[in-house]
């Protein structure tokens, strides 16, 4: 998982509302209801089901530390979707039990390798990367019209990029991968059949109107890429568009920290 900066989410809780607007304006759909697509179903059950129960958020010292405001902007990304939530005052184990001693029935968690969220009441556990992929690749799917019989270009194949593959070839995509490791990309060939590896990134990359960019990498699409109907989901911090693409495709670019992932991983483990 990457490793978020302070500066990655300084603005998120105070800009919730402007970025649902920004996606139904690019996709047509609220934030809850790309996430809802993203896992099959109906946001407002989900919301019927389980409003009452409060969702917990966790802060995990370990490994290189609390990120300032992570927790917060988990936390007001899930109450924006409707629900109740609270960040623990106690950290760790501690933090964990005082969740589940104030009720929570889902429980998110996060540190330098793994960020979750886990159903108390029977134990389904989801995955940031898993849920980001669903997320973006459902947001892809709308902003396109659909992704059925169309080309997409998925750069990436580790937990974001094979979350992004599994919803992609199962709302019929023709998915071409490309990953600097080949063997990843191969192993994500096995367990999503159909897809076609890419072996040569800059050579491909001119080919596709639609690309999931599902990496960390900085800057490695650059202008000359953009099209007038290039069409761009990218999960990855830093963001793998240079700045100048930026005026190009600001209305065909679906990118943030964290709203996405977080809402999908909220009704994922819900369901």
């Amino acid at each position: 998982m990457t490793r978020l900066r302070e500066e990655d989410i300084l603005d998120i809780s105070d800009s919730l509302k402007e970025y649902d607007q920004k996606l139904v304006n690019q996709t047509g759909k609220s934030l809850a209801e790309i996430a809802a697509h993203a896992i099959g179903s109906s946001g407002k059950r989900i919301y019927e089901l389980h409003r009452a129960n409060p969702v917990g958020v966790v802060p995990i010292t370990s490994g290189e530390g609390i990120i300032n405001g992570f927790s917060r902007s988990v936390q007001k990304i899930i109450e924006f979707m409707g629900f109740t939530s609270f960040v623990t005052g106690l950290k760790d184990v501690g933090g964990l039990a005082e969740a589940v001693e104030k009720g929570a029935k889902v429980v998110f968690l996060a540190d330098d390798d793994h960020f979750v969220a886990i159903n108390m009441a029977n134990g389904k556990v989801v995955d940031n990367g898993e849920a980001t992929g669903k997320g973006y690749a459902a947001a892809l799917d709308l902003m396109s019209g659909g992704l059925r019989d169309k080309e997409v270009l998925l750069i990436g194949a580790g937990p974001v990029g094979a979350g992004a593959a599994a919803f992609m070839s199962a709302h019929g995509a023709k998915i071409f991968v490309y990953d600097v490791n080949r063997e990843q990309a191969e192993n994500l060939l096995e367990t999503v059949p159909g897809m076609q590896i890419v072996r040569d990134f800059y050579e491909a990359l001119p080919q596709y109107k639609l690309i999931l960019d599902a990496t960390p990498a900085a800057e490695i699409i650059g202008k000359e890429y953009i099209g007038e109907d290039t069409m761009i989901a990218a999960p990855g911090i830093p963001l793998g568009l240079s700045q100048e693409c930026l005026p190009l495709i600001s209305d065909r670019l679906v990118h943030d920290a964290l709203e996405i992932g977080v809402a999908t991983m909220l009704f994922d483990v819900l369901t």
